[in-house]
């Protein structure tokens, strides 16, 4: 995580939110620059990282979204879906080097055909997006750096600090957390997925004034938790579709095996939302609403109103953990 000026807080908010954008930027530049490094295995992923915490800044504050158009907030988006190819294969890789000893010899021995395409659709991925990607976010990083710099300064007395921007955005962030906690459906893989991007949404927007705030650092882990478990169904969706498809063609007794390992995963990472975090979201309001009077406590608590739309979504609207979806892309 980046550190941040010890004054960040009271700078103006133009002023403060563009030293964000930028030095979010910077980090993407720097992980992009090394995705061509076939021995770096973090490049991807700090990649996808740094260009999400720039997107979410982008988004979430109004001198951003005025100076850096939509156009290039949706190439920095397809950026990262690009990627989803890659990822995908890797957390696929992973699942099944991470539950190995949870299978026989010869149940091991039949998924050897489906991991070894897994291997060689990373290969490919590797290879044909990389390179590209690397040019693709060349090009896109001038833009939006000379966006950045001709945001306006607004360094007077009658312009806000971003301590009271901040306040209000993180209100509101939460607020949208709760509402899709206490609406997400165990059925719905769009809907896990929808509140696995809020959640990491918040985090984004906590990270940069955690240091000012007394539990700043529980609540970005327990963002993480919520973040991790959503995101371990997102993959499990994706999983299951790729398992579904192997079905058609490899030793059942390998595929059946995952299959059924899979879904008492699942069943068990779906009593957890059920159980641990239905009811969590307005005790997450309420921790962001105290950390938020840290930050500025004279300023107002914003009227509810909602976010900027979101149109990309992931996953069929109803998930039955035993039959696969397709696998659209994750934004």
């Amino acid at each position: 995580m980046t550190d941040f000026p010890a004054d960040l807080l009271n700078r103006p908010a133009a002023e403060a939110t563009g030293l964000l954008a930028r030095h979010q930027l910077d980090a993407a530049a720097a992980a992009g620059s090394r995705l061509t490094d076939r021995s770096d295995a973090e490049a991807l992923h700090d990649f996808r990282v740094a260009v999400r915490r720039l997107r979410v800044t982008l988004r979430a504050y109004p001198t951003l979204r005025a100076g850096v158009s939509k156009k290039y907030r949706r190439r920095l988006r397809k950026l990262v879906r690009d990627t989803n190819a890659v990822r995908d294969a890797e957390a696929q890789i992973a699942w099944f080097l991470d539950h190995s000893a949870q299978f026989t010899p010869s149940q091991r021995a039949a998924l050897g055909p489906l991991r070894s395409r897994l291997r060689a659709r990373r290969r490919r991925a590797r290879i044909h997006t990389h390179l590209k990607l690397q040019r693709r976010f060349a090009k896109l990083e001038r833009k939006v750096r000379h966006a950045l710099t001709d945001l306006p300064a607004d360094s007077g007395a009658p312009f806000p600090r971003f301590r009271t921007i901040a306040a209000a955005t993180l209100v509101r962030y939460a607020m949208d957390l709760r509402k899709r906690l206490e609406s997400a459906t165990v059925t719905s893989a769009t809907d896990l997925h929808a509140t696995r991007i809020a959640a990491k949404r918040l985090r984004y927007l906590l990270e940069p004034v955690e240091k000012d705030l007394a539990q700043g650092m529980r609540l970005l882990d327990r963002l993480k938790q919520l973040q991790n478990l959503f995101g371990a169904l997102t993959d499990a969706h994706e999983l299951q579709a790729e398992l579904q498809r192997a079905s058609q063609t490899d030793h059942e007794t390998g595929v059946t095996a995952a299959m059924s390992l899979l879904e008492a995963e699942v069943a068990g990472l779906l009593t957890s939302v059920q159980e641990d975090w239905s009811r969590a979201g307005m005790e997450i309001e309420k921790e962001v609403a105290a950390a938020a009077r840290q930050i500025s406590p004279t300023a107002r608590q914003p009227k509810p109103h909602r976010l900027p739309a979101r149109r990309e979504s992931r996953g069929a609207a109803n998930w039955n953990p035993r039959q696969a979806p397709s696998a659209p892309p994750r934004p």
